[in-house]
């Protein structure tokens, strides 16, 4: 190792995801492919002019002068890893972190806190990314020509292990490579950031608003609330919202609303993804109606549906925990409720549901969120088998 070069460099380390799981599948052919995985990522640093450093078990380190080069020999290697047939259906997935910084080369090792920078930020990460610091992207804007395809995306501010100052994090994204990945792993060691009662009703707040737009759905927001009000730090907070762009951003499309339902002798579902109006109304004569809400986009932070029946049946489907006011008026007929009538969750929905009929039936169904692909027939036999007529949990 003597001649390491010295001075101020860019270092990247990688590690294997889940190897463990992977040693279990494989067994005794493990050495094999972690052999190969070894190969790719060797190549691709050489062909870069990176200085293989040290390899442990599924983890590389290796130095380069430039950070263009180890920009690009990440790159390299992670697409080489990507395009590679592993065996048995195997899933090798590589992790790799760059920090440019100064360090001493003291018996055939490198030794700096830019060293161990390079290994903490690796170890943020998810198979598939490829991370890398604020001091490394400052030192590209020279490179742009030669890392054409390339983005860096910016993740914000991570505290890293043993270090009381944050890192700005990015991400390298480029063809072959994943388009996006989890939230950047939490070091265990780090206190995390308790969350206070107004982060979390900020939190709820936007969640309706993108439930307003058509973003999620009535069960998707119930599920996401529920997680909001058990949350105790900013993390669990900002991965429900991972998926959704900021709440002022612009609306997208909607789909064209469902205001009027009718049926004469003949059945009808709505289900799936459909918009719901502020107010709308269902004729049914001599028929079925299904209603089904668990998916449905609403139009305000309160809704209502009037049906009218004679001779026939409506059935409303909502998740559990979502507030409902059921009423009307049956003369002859049947008016009935279903499932577990739990407290409703901060920031829900009101769903007024006003029923009038003669010779008809109308049930409400509360349905678990865990039984969000139940068809309409399995979710009546179970609760009609189980005790005082409730779902399961």
């Amino acid at each position: 190792m003597s001649d390491l070069p010295r001075g101020t460099l860019t270092f990247v380390f990688s590690d294997v995801e889940g190897s463990t799981r992977l040693l279990r599948q494989l067994r005794d052919r493990y050495g094999s492919v972690l052999a190969e995985h070894q190969r790719l990522l060797r190549e691709a640093f050489a062909a870069h002019g990176g200085h293989e450093v040290d390899t442990q078990g599924d983890s590389f380190f290796a130095s380069f002068s430039r950070p263009r080069d180890g920009v690009l020999a990440a790159l390299e290697a992670q697409r080489s890893v990507a395009e590679h047939g592993w065996p048995d259906g195997a899933e090798l997935r590589v992790r790799l972190g760059l920090h440019t910084g100064p360090a001493e080369v003291a018996d055939g090792r490198y030794v700096g806190l830019a060293v161990h920078r390079a290994a903490r930020l690796c170890a943020l990460g998810h198979g598939g990314q490829i991370l890398l610091s604020h001091a490394t992207v400052a030192l590209l804007e020279d490179d742009e020509d030669e890392l054409h395809g390339i983005e860096l995306r910016d993740l914000g501010e991570h505290r890293l292990k043993d270090f009381d100052r944050a890192v700005r994090v990015y991400q390298l994204l480029a063809p072959g490579l994943e388009p996006g990945s989890p939230p950047l792993r939490a070091d265990a060691n780090l206190p995390a950031v308790r969350a206070s009662d107004a982060d979390r009703e900020r939190t709820v707040a936007a969640l309706r608003e993108h439930t307003a737009v058509g973003r999620l759905t009535l069960e998707e927001f119930s599920e996401r609330t529920e997680r909001a009000t058990r949350a105790t730090t900013l993390d669990e907070l900002e991965a429900i919202a991972v998926d959704l762009p900021p709440a002022a951003e612009a609306e997208r499309p909607r789909r064209r609303s469902r205001r009027v339902t009718a049926v004469f002798f003949s059945d009808t579902e709505r289900t799936g993804r459909w918009r719901l109006p502020r107010f709308s109304f269902a004729f049914v004569f001599m028929g079925n109606a299904d209603l089904d809400l668990r998916q449905a986009e609403l139009d305000g932070k309160e809704v209502s549906i009037t049906a009218f029946m004679l001779l026939g049946n409506v059935d409303f489907y909502v998740p559990e925990g979502v507030e409902v006011d059921f009423g009307g008026l049956a003369v002859l007929g049947h008016r009935r409720e279903h499932g577990q009538d739990v407290p409703p969750r901060p920031g829900t929905p009101l769903v007024r549901a006003r029923v009038f009929s003669l010779f008809g039936t109308a049930d409400l169904w509360r349905v678990p969120s865990t039984w969000a692909t139940k068809t309409f027939g399995e979710i009546m036999r179970a609760t009609k088998s189980g005790e005082h007529r409730e779902l399961p949990p």
